[in-house]
């Protein structure tokens, strides 16, 4: 059942052990989605080239224990991540080898995924976003099952693991996309639209909570193991672990959209959830009103020099409202000029950059502005798919 979470007490870092916890989840959730000659892919969190030593990303103690449980299943492993720097060839051979992703692919059966290309995800219902850029491998899997890390992050909150389909972004679009959004509730209004585009291929969801990282990047040691078909019901109960109240995470904006229900947020089977809780565990202060960009003149200059978007010049605009009329935001408001004549005026705010404005517009008054920066990402993105078609 989906609202079930299946927690492990795990007090080391061995691949067998975590194999065989992986394991009970399966039989224990009733979990058999997956069957022989299938791809699998394996989302881990690894944002940059970190040792596993910090704990800021999944340990490949873990990721090892679920590729080999996958593969004795007959299926095809592929590890996957994209950290936030340049989505290169040379970059993530970094992230897999100081991450220890590399050690995991030679000590089981399962490859890392080395394509470079990117695709566009649809979400015709999406809040924040109608299109988003992620790792083109997606579209060579079967199914997903997402590997996450339990930690605190200054900026962003609570991590778990909705938020490591972040991940599934590459590169320097994780930077552009997350600087266009003003608060955490945005962001996570965001990743609730990312989950929401990947569901149909994203069938389970595992967080590494052996070693978890508090507020301040202190390791505080969890021993948990959590495993959960459903993201928003596993970050409930990591949520409950720590203390943290559901409406300072994103489960309040999942509850507002129909996709949790906080009064049945999960059911546990395995360990004893008490049993892992610890009042001593660090939480950073924020809540779903938290800013995220506090140099506001940093985020306009980011927006200006990145962000693809549309722009109304009001001397040119005709006052039709078409544009207005097509907003599916109400980003586009009408008003009066100082000679009573009306014109349309872009809340950015509430802009999903969906760019309907731009084709709807019968006067060709709504432009698309394309900065450098955007063109040199967007040129790199074109440079790594060529690359691709040619192998």
């Amino acid at each position: 059942m989906s609202d079930l979470v299946y927690l492990s007490y795990v007090e080391e870092y061995d691949p067998q052990v975590i194999e065989q916890s992986v394991k009970d989840a399966f039989l224990s959730l009733g979990f058999n989605k997956i069957h022989s000659k299938m791809k699998v892919l394996l989302k881990v969190c690894a944002p940059g080239s970190f040792s596993p030593d910090l704990a800021k990303t999944t340990n490949p103690a873990v990721v090892c224990g679920v590729a080999n449980y996958i593969s004795s299943l007959g299926a095809e492993v592929i590890v996957a991540e994209s950290p936030y720097n340049n989505y290169s060839e040379e970059e993530l051979d970094n992230v897999y080898i100081n991450t220890g992703m590399l050690e995991v692919a030679n000590s089981s059966k399962c490859t890392l995924n080395h394509n470079l290309k990117t695709s566009i995800l649809n979400l015709p219902n999406g809040v924040v976003t109608k299109n988003i850029p992620i790792l083109d491998v997606v579209n060579d899997v079967d199914v997903i099952i997402n590997i996450g890390k339990l930690k605190m992050d200054e900026n962003l909150g609570f991590v778990g693991s909705t938020a490591n389909l972040f991940g599934f972004l590459p590169g320097e679009s994780k930077t552009l996309n997350l600087n266009r959004l003003s608060y955490l509730k945005d962001y996570y209004n965001y990743l609730i639209d990312l989950e929401e585009g990947l569901k149909n291929k994203l069938v389970l969801n595992i967080v590494d909570g052996i070693v978890a990282l508090e507020s301040g990047d202190v390791q505080h040691m969890m021993y948990c193991l959590a495993v959960g078909e459903n993201t928003f019901k596993l970050d409930a109960c990591l949520c409950s672990i720590l203390g943290i109240e559901f409406d300072k995470t994103l489960l309040k904006q999942a509850e507002e959209r129909g996709l949790f229900n906080k009064n049945k947020p999960f059911k546990t089977i395995g360990e004893d959830l008490e049993k892992f809780k610890n009042e001593s565990f660090a939480i950073s202060d924020f809540s779903e009103e938290t800013k995220i960009h506090k140099n506001t003149v940093a985020q306009k200059y980011y927006f200006k020099t990145h962000q693809r978007r549309v722009k109304i010049e009001q001397k040119h605009c005709k006052g039709c409202s078409v544009c207005s009329k097509i907003c599916p935001t109400g980003a586009i408001v009408m008003r009066y000029d100082k000679n009573n004549e009306l014109y349309a005026k872009i809340d950015y705010k509430k802009c999903i950059y969906c760019f309907k404005c731009h084709t709807a517009c019968p006067y060709r008054v709504v432009q698309v502005i394309t900065p450098f920066k955007y063109k040199l990402l967007d040129k790199q993105i074109n440079k790594y798919n060529d690359k691709e078609s040619a192998n």
